[in-house]
């Protein structure tokens, strides 16, 4: 199978898998919203962020070693899936004592309560170690080649996660504790599924450890820690400082707004799974530059037409996703989906930095992102609130991406078509201001320029699927 096939077919079997489970999560905001007050779904977020930056901490990022190692011929797969657990094992150990550090994440509610998380800290933690837990058994199965069954994985912990959340919610009323333990218990769920299923504990081998393999994975991996930990905060800084400077209240709406962009951000995951299979080949080095290029022309024309259909639907999304008291946080998507559309081509090009293994220039990246993105927050959030910080979030996506097409080049010189991504970008901006202007027949000029966006992109597409036609008649 060539490598653009392989691509595709990979592309579609984890779009089966993973966008049909988070449109069900993303179509459960409205249950989320109508039993959570909404200081309630503001700590819950609160405590969902949390656990996404203290994860890589713990499991030191060593699901993307896993991954990378995994494909590689040439490892032992017991080698690198043993060197997996016993990674998060020992990082779980050693973060116990530090749980007091949570009492730092503090909020205020709207009735004036404040508190800190340190009152979850059980609850944190228990999270923490099985999401790392079943990340790299997830991790695994895809480098051995059971494609199908992560796919599956994803809509099986949906499935448990939307089911428990109803018992736990609207039955139990565990409130704040049974949002999150619906996704513990789908976490745990899915970890003993793939160890039945793929036979995993063939692969566990703590007797026989390949010490010099576990250094070189962690010299991978360990540059990735800062690196996710940053990526986290610029999401998380957002409602962090709504949280501290308005309230939760404010926090919570600007959290639903943030799940329209986060559909955009879906293609990207979607798309970056099955490309981290696609990306390790025997290519030359002129070969892999073309592919690269091709498919990130390709993938950028995709994910601006659906951000510019993120900004021309912002009304209904909000509409559809949430109760009447979060209506007002329609006005965050125009500026976030851009931001979005801008994260996703970062992504695409820190897989430059995955295949060459130089993770560090990675992690410097984003720590220029991130700085960008706090200090942002601080001048921008306490004189404009939600939008403030959907501004610093698209001002330091913009920055992540530059920076990386720029510092990237060093290993490979990926060829963007950059009067197509400017004209997009500037075609997107419009909008956005009409959308938030909301001039006369404001409809009538959001549907113009999405089709514009949608011509403009659209031969981008059909050489991309030309190309793909083509290699298959050949194959």
């Amino acid at each position: 199978m060539n490598q653009y096939k392989r691509l595709l077919s990979n592309t579609f079997i984890f779009a089966v898998g993973t966008f049909s489970s988070k449109i069900l999560v993303i179509l459960m905001l409205r249950f989320y919203t109508g039993v959570l007050t909404q200081d309630e779904m503001g700590v819950a977020d609160l405590i969902i962020k949390t656990t996404s930056i203290l994860y890589p901490v713990v499991s030191l990022s060593i699901g993307q070693a896993v991954i990378r190692y995994g494909l590689e011929r040439r490892r032992r797969k017991p080698d690198v899936f043993t060197i997996g657990l016993l990674t998060v094992a020992c990082g779980f150990l050693i973060s116990l004592p530090f749980n007091p550090l949570l009492k730092l994440v503090h909020y205020n509610t709207s009735a004036g309560v404040a508190g800190s998380l340190l009152d979850y800290r059980i609850l944190i933690y228990v999270y923490v170690l099985t999401s790392c837990t079943q990340n790299v058994c997830g991790q695994f199965i895809r480098a051995i080649g059971y494609v199908r069954l992560y796919a599956i994985d994803g809509i099986f912990r949906t499935f448990m996660t939307i089911v428990l959340n109803i018992l736990y919610l609207k039955v139990f009323r565990w409130n704040i504790y049974g949002y999150v333990a619906s996704i513990i218990c789908s976490d745990a769920l899915s970890t003993v599924c793939l160890f039945m299923i793929a036979r995993l504990w063939k692969y566990f081998r703590p007797r026989r450890i390949n010490f010099y393999l576990w250094r070189s994975m962690l010299l991978y991996a360990l540059p990735l820690v800062p690196d996710a930990i940053l990526v986290y905060i610029i999401g998380f800084s957002d409602q962090a400082f709504l949280a501290s400077m308005q309230n939760t209240s404010v926090s919570a709406i600007y959290s639903i707004a943030y799940r329209v962009p986060t559909l955009i951000a879906l293609v990207a995951s979607i798309f970056i799974d099955a490309w981290q299979l696609s990306m390790v080949n025997s290519n030359t080095k002129e070969e892999q530059i073309e592919f690269f290029s091709n498919v990130g022309n390709t993938y950028s024309a995709i994910v601006f037409i659906i951000a510019s259909g993120g900004i021309m639907c912002a009304k209904l999304a909000m509409t559809v996703l949430a109760v009447k008291n979060y209506y007002i946080g329609w006005t965050f998507i125009p500026i976030l989906a851009i931001g979005a559309g801008f994260n996703c081509l970062s992504s695409f090009q820190k897989s430059v930095y995955l295949l060459e293994k130089k993770t560090v220039p990675s992690f410097l990246s984003t720590a220029f992102s991130a700085v960008i993105n706090i200090v942002l927050n601080a001048l921008l959030i306490p004189r404009y609130g939600g939008t403030g910080a959907a501004a610093a979030t698209l001002t330091s996506y913009v920055a992540l991406f530059i920076y990386r097409a720029l510092d990237s080049r060093r290993f490979m010189p990926i060829r963007w078509k950059s009067l197509r991504l400017g004209l997009t970008v500037l075609l997107l901006a419009v909008q956005a201001a009409l959308m938030l202007i909301e001039p006369p027949f404001w409809l009538i000029w959001q549907l113009l320029l999405f089709g514009a966006v949608g011509l403009l992109n659209s031969r981008e597409l059909m050489a991309a699927f030309a190309k793909i036609l083509h290699r298959h008649r050949k194959a």
